[in-house]
């Protein structure tokens, strides 16, 4: 099969779903003080609204996986998507705080449908030699989609804040409509599975791997959002303009996405996933580390880019694993939902932790990130015994 196959067409609607899905995490930092100033919020209230995302995800990853492997992936992906583009909207045309945070968590849990549901479905839309190719594709959603958020920022000063919400949320409507189109009925099965919810739950832990995976990706994230969440004030410490450091940033982002995407293609080559793990983590973990150890601002910024390009080797290798490595396809989605809620926990902890040391000592703040990085090579090794 070739890239260009038609089997390929729900692949692209669904990482289209992915990445407007995304953008809805990203739009918030473009228009937060807009809105922080129009609701009265202040910075931190309107910060709520990104961390809303990630306490979602945290609190209920597993329990969604469980919910799609229900209704079925194909449902539940399209619920996702229809679910965040009308709280999308709802968001866009909320007259006061309450509503407008009550939107965001509908957007929350539509997103979590979404994430949890694709990877299934794209890993049996594809031959198997695709599926590491696939894999990679799909994990670029989340770099790609908050660099799309943040690129409203410009609509949000011509037109407000709202203008570009709902831009962004009839987009979502739009990949909805292209994904009920595209994405087959017969993917994969839709019935739901006959075991029960608590021997599901055994099941997964049985199966071992699942945890390792999961495992691998929130220790992954602690020194992805170790280096997203602190470059450019690590930047400005060290001399850098707020411009440069929010490009650094970006370019560190796409640097994460093109990560992805080689692995797809190393994959797709016949090189082991799970070496990719072990690769990724290692290599990551000692650039990142220097992030906070060199002091020179470009040398911090190229250390900044290599980190998560290389980093970006792990999540699109972890994607790839998961689908072998539960012994009943209907334990997919509740795989993914373990592997998303993980990555959140570590999205949600990691930061403030991170940021402690820092106040006291640029030089503690790689401490986690090392420490982060040992944890998930040796998940990494765990799987490939």
């Amino acid at each position: 099969m070739t890239p260009w196959a038609p089997h390929w067409a729900p692949v692209a609607a669904m990482l289209a779903g992915g990445v407007l899905g995304a953008a809805q995490i990203g739009k918030v930092p473009a228009a937060m003080t807009t809105i922080g100033a129009e609701f009265g919020l202040g910075l931190a209230g309107a910060a709520l609204l990104v961390s809303l995302f990630a306490l979602m995800a945290a609190a209920g990853g597993l329990g969604i996986g469980l919910a799609v492997a229900r209704i079925g992936p194909r449902r539940a992906l399209l619920a996702g998507l229809w679910l965040g583009a009308a709280a999308a909207v709802a968001a866009a045309l909320a007259p006061s705080t309450p509503l407008l945070l009550l939107a965001r968590v509908a957007e929350g849990a539509g997103f979590l449908l979404l994430v949890v549901a694709a990877p299934g479905l794209i890993s049996a839309s594809v031959a198997p030699r695709d599926r590491g190719l696939a894999m990679g594709l799909w994990g670029t959603y989340m770099p790609a989609g908050i660099a799309l958020g943040l690129l409203s920022a410009p609509l949000v000063e011509a037109q407000g804040w709202r203008f570009a919400w709902m831009v962004l949320a009839l987009a979502l409507g739009l990949a909805a409509l292209v994904c009920w189109r595209l994405v087959p009925r017969t993917t994969v099965a839709q019935a739901p599975p006959a075991a029960p919810i608590a021997a599901q739950l055994r099941a997964l832990a049985a199966a071992r791997r699942p945890l390792r995976i999961a495992s691998a990706f929130a220790t992954y994230n602690i020194m992805y959002f170790g280096i997203a969440a602190f470059l450019p004030a690590r930047l400005e410490a060290l001399g850098s303009g707020t411009g440069g450091a929010g490009a650094a940033a970006a370019l560190a982002a796409l640097a994460n996405a093109g990560g992805n995407l080689a692995a797809g293609l190393l994959m797709r080559r016949g090189v082991a996933a799970e070496r990719l793990v072990v690769a990724g983590a290692l290599g990551m973990a000692v650039m990142a580390a220097g992030v906070y150890l060199v002091p020179h601002p470009g040398a911090v910024v190229v250390l900044a880019v290599l980190a998560c390009g290389i980093g970006g080797l792990l999540p699109a290798a972890c994607f790839a694993l998961l689908p072998r490595a539960v012994p009943d396809p209907a334990l997919v989605a509740p795989a993914v939902g373990l592997v998303i809620q993980g990555n959140n926990l570590a999205q949600l902890l990691a930061p403030p932790l991170i940021g402690a040391l820092a106040a006291q000592s640029w030089a503690l703040a790689s401490l986690p990130l090392l420490v982060a990085g040992l944890l998930a090579t040796l998940a990494g090794r765990s799987l490939s015994r």
